[in-house]
């Protein structure tokens, strides 16, 4: 009896130590993987989208004294001036700030473009949502939900992609693919308060602030970042991170 107790104590610290050797080589494995996703990325090519467990989140802080959203004065176009709207240029609460664009923009693999296009809608006068995002080579779709017209000019940096008008919401949605990283902004010629912008990043690790001012960016492999904060005022921050991170970018009104 004796004898068939040591032998089955042996037996499972036997067990015991393969699971452990396994779970080592399982890790290695998925690290190397991730390693050589980061490192094809460099190169420019369009990889795998690598697994990861690790989450970059935080908060877009606004340190200065927060500003009073100014009234729009609409009242050009009696569609418009049915509802009165406040600017939503700089969007602060309790310290923090809403519609900034944040992307990994080093260190992350390149995506192929998702299926599903971005929506771009005109909505009371209004581009809604106000920022959004996009992968390179995804299609952005843009639709007019008012009875009036409005025309839909959109920059790349100083240059023009389209300019187009919509009489009304009868018109046939305009479609567009996007062709490089950078914000593509959206006006209307008519309404000059209207305003919209599209973050588009050549990997899916991005990110917009919601009203409470925060950001979460997931399934990132384990590793060295550079993250870029955006707001369409305030201009850019950035930050080299190690994920799994929590972090703060701050802005204090200075920067336009």
């Amino acid at each position: 009896m004796f004898a068939t107790a040591i032998a089955l104590v042996i037996g499972l610290a036997a067990s015991y130590l393969l699971r452990r050797q396994q779970g080592r080589e399982a890790t290695q494995m998925a690290a190397g993987e991730s390693a050589r996703a980061v490192a094809d990325a460099s190169g420019g090519a369009v990889v795998a989208l690598a697994v990861g467990t690790a989450v970059i989140e935080g908060e877009v802080q606004f340190t200065g004294a927060a500003p009073t959203a100014g009234k729009l004065h609409r009242e050009a176009d009696p569609y418009c001036a049915r509802r009165e709207m406040t600017d939503p240029t700089v969007l602060v609460a309790n310290g923090r700030l809403a519609n900034v664009w944040v992307r990994i923009i080093k260190g992350a693999p390149d995506a192929a473009p998702p299926a599903t296009p971005v929506e771009m809608d005109q909505q009371d006068c209004m581009y809604a949502p106000r920022v959004t995002t996009a992968i390179v080579g995804q299609k952005i779709v843009a639709r007019n939900d008012d009875p009036i017209l409005h025309n839909v000019h959109t920059y790349l940096g100083a240059s023009t992609l389209f300019n187009k008008g919509m009489p009304n919401e009868k018109a046939a949605p305009i479609e567009y693919v996007t062709v490089e990283p950078g914000v593509i902004k959206w006006k209307c010629d008519v309404h000059p308060w209207m305003r919209g912008y599209v973050g588009v990043s050549s990997n899916a690790y991005q990110a917009v602030t919601g009203g409470d001012g925060m950001f979460r960016i997931s399934n990132l492999p384990l590793g060295r970042y550079t993250v870029e904060a955006w707001h369409e005022k305030f201009g850019v921050k950035t930050l080299e991170v190690t994920a799994p991170a929590h972090v703060i970018f701050a802005y204090d009104g200075s920067e336009h």
